[in-house]
């Protein structure tokens, strides 16, 4: 796997969080905070991570159970939202920006709502909001992927297993499984995150959260910064339509979709990605 973030550093805790700090950045202006997906890690941004870094001091880090990040008794969204909390004050230490993709996304809207003042803009990437109480659209994915992880202890093997795990969509050239996929999410590649995951978060996403529900659904009414949210074409976790009403849901918001492009836009598609995240984080900067 390429070495394209910092050297990873602990947050002492209930888990220990590893997270990822380019330190600098322009005096005065807001870090950057990336969240990733579910099953996923800090290094699915390296596409992202270094160009913002150019600018902006930017922080990636590993949710609970994944990664170099440690396992957990609770993997609930409130406790992945207490996680970021933590990490916003006692890491980032400044009203920052967040970038959440897919789970990620869910829990830096329900941050943002509960914090305010630690949040100064929101993208939300593809973010698991309504669907996130419906479990059923993820569920065939994941079960077949806590199946794979019981032969994480053999490295073929679990190549294997991940390569055979089907896609929710064929992809652009026809794709139906993850080892016919080529590029920056190979098997090889998505070997490399899952491997580090913890069973037991897999077991929740497919174990239906009422409270974090709830709290995604009360969070537009409360959330007060500047937000973007960028929604995907094919594979999408918004729900039809679901775009489109959220853009009337909050004071201050842009909708940008990227039709034919998967779930992980930032990865398939870095550069459309940054062209969209700029001007945001532009107005953002000077709002202040």
């Amino acid at each position: 796997m390429p070495k394209r973030l910092p050297r990873s550093r602990t947050l002492k805790g209930d888990p220990k969080i590893a997270h990822y700090d380019s330190g600098g950045g322009v005096a005065g202006e807001p870090p950057v905070v990336l969240l990733h997906g579910a099953t996923l890690r800090s290094e699915d941004w390296e596409n992202v991570f270094p160009r913002l870094a150019t600018r902006y001091r930017v922080i990636a880090y590993d949710a609970r159970g994944h990664g170099k990040s440690g396992r957990a008794s609770r993997y609930a969204l409130d406790d992945l939202v207490a996680d970021l909390m933590r990490l916003l004050k006692e890491v980032a230490k400044a009203p920052a920006i967040l970038i959440g993709h897919s789970i990620g996304g869910a829990t830096a809207l329900v941050a943002a709502a509960r914090e305010p003042s630690l949040v100064r803009g929101l993208v939300l990437e593809d973010p698991w909001l309504s669907r996130y109480r419906d479990t059923k659209w993820r569920t065939p994915y994941f079960t077949k992927l806590r199946v794979a992880l019981e032969q994480r202890e053999d490295p073929r093997a679990f190549v294997r297993a991940i390569s055979g795990l089907p896609l929710p969509e064929p992809g652009p050239r026809g794709e139906r499984t993850v080892g016919e996929v080529r590029g920056f999410y190979s098997a090889d590649r998505l070997a490399t995150y899952y491997k580090d995951v913890d069973p037991a978060f897999v077991d929740r996403v497919i174990t239906r959260d009422e409270a974090g529900s709830a709290a995604i659904a009360d969070a537009p009414a409360k959330v007060r910064c500047p937000l973007l949210l960028l929604g995907a074409g094919a594979s999408s976790a918004l729900a039809d339509g679901e775009a489109d009403r959220l853009g009337t849901a909050f004071s201050d918001v842009k909708v940008m979709k990227f039709p034919g492009v998967g779930h992980r836009i930032h990865g398939l598609r870095p550069e459309p990605f940054l062209e969209a995240l700029e001007p945001f984080l532009r107005r953002v900067r000077t709002s202040a």
